[in-house]
């Protein structure tokens, strides 16, 4: 009996759907995208911070002494075509902080003024080395061209640049580690006093720098293990205050975030800034003088420029002398407390609630005492 082929292609066809319904059963295959455990590396210290050595001596602190007695033995008046004389704030002579310089460099501009109106800044950076000073001489260089013609002055020692222009004359000169800059603002003379200033300058500067250098060695005289208290100050200052605000450190405010008040005799001061969001301020700054006596003469001398002073000693806790106060312009904590000056000075308080600068107060006493380590 011959095979039926419809019969066969049925059979064929039923086969085929079979396997494509088997087919269609599996599962499909994926792509196994577990990760792999990532093997957890063996934990590494931290290393800590090497501690200076014992004999340590801050090249900042050094140079700030020499800036101080460099600062001290200026000619007041200078003479050279007019009588140039130092310009003072409050009865102190003004020094200004040179911005934009990094530690351990220091500088300062120093103004002078005429009585018939001239104007001029003395300028002087100290940096650790040469090159460091060569790099300053070059970059000042490149500015004042732009403003002036300069060129060198066979007259003086090198490297000089000395030009006059529009917007003022300049003499730059860089002596070792030293960066040293006369800039003439305004002269109302017929003649440039620029040449005999910078001589007077220079002059100045190499008859007396054994002088002011030897700060450098009466620095490193002090005991190595000694605490810098204003260093220390600096390292306990919070980033954050809390009262009836939230306050937090006004870097924007000064060069670094600190400034060196210029109206400090027989001594040094720093200063900083906080504000809060709402565009209230103040400022706490700390002075350490070479005397009780001295530090006691400062807090009398702002006492006096301060407005709205109000009786001395009025709380119980606080250190004596002490005085709070609210004028025009603020309100003011101050105290003179052994060889240091505290104030905290509140420009802006906030109007919503009590005035906080009792609190600010006792925060920044703490401050002094723990970087005195008491």
């Amino acid at each position: 009996m011959r095979p039926n082929p419809h019969h066969q292609f049925r059979l064929l066809a039923l086969a085929l759907i079979a396997l494509l319904a088997v087919a269609a059963c599996r599962p499909v295959d994926t792509l196994d995208i577990t990760p792999s455990p990532t093997p957890t590396p063996e934990p590494t210290a931290t290393p800590s911070p090497t501690p200076p050595p014992a004999d340590f001596i801050d090249p900042y602190e050094v140079n700030s002494s020499i800036m101080e007695r460099l600062i001290t033995l200026l000619p007041d008046p200078l003479p050279a075509v007019e009588e140039w004389k130092r310009v003072t704030d409050s009865g102190t002579a003004e020094v200004r902080n040179i911005r934009g310089i990094r530690r351990p460099a220091i500088g300062r501009a120093i103004p002078y003024t005429t009585q018939q109106g001239s104007s001029m800044l003395l300028n002087f950076i100290i940096f650790a080395d040469e090159a460091a000073a060569a790099a300053e001489f070059e970059r000042k260089r490149g500015l004042r061209s732009a403003d002036v013609d300069l060129e060198e002055d066979a007259a003086f020692r090198t490297p000089n640049a000395f030009g006059s222009g529009l917007y003022g004359s300049f003499a730059l000169f860089k002596i070792d580690n030293y960066f040293v800059e006369v800039y003439v603002e305004i002269f109302t003379t017929s003649v440039s006093p620029l040449e005999l200033l910078a001589s007077e300058t220079i002059k100045f500067f190499e008859r007396n720098r054994s002088s002011f250098e030897a700060a450098a060695d009466d620095n490193a005289s002090l005991d190595a293990g000694s605490v810098d208290v204003l260093e220390a100050v600096l390292d306990n200052m919070p980033n954050e205050i809390i009262t009836t605000t939230q306050w937090k450190r006004d870097y924007s405010r000064f060069d670094e975030g600190v400034d060196t008040p210029r109206n400090i005799q027989n001594g040094r001061a720093i200063r900083v800034a906080y504000v809060d969001q709402m565009a209230n301020n103040f400022q706490m700054t700390f002075g350490q003088f070479d005397s009780a006596d001295d530090a006691m003469a400062h807090y009398e001398k702002i006492k006096g420029i301060r407005e709205g002073i109000e009786e001395e000693n009025s709380i119980e806790d606080f250190p004596k002398p002490h005085v709070l106060g609210r004028g025009l312009y603020g309100s003011v904590a101050l105290f003179a407390i052994d060889e240091f000056f505290l104030e905290v000075l509140m420009e802006r308080a906030p109007g919503t609630s009590a005035n906080p600068t009792e609190a600010i107060a006792r925060k920044a006493l703490a401050i002094l005492e723990a970087a005195r380590g008491r």
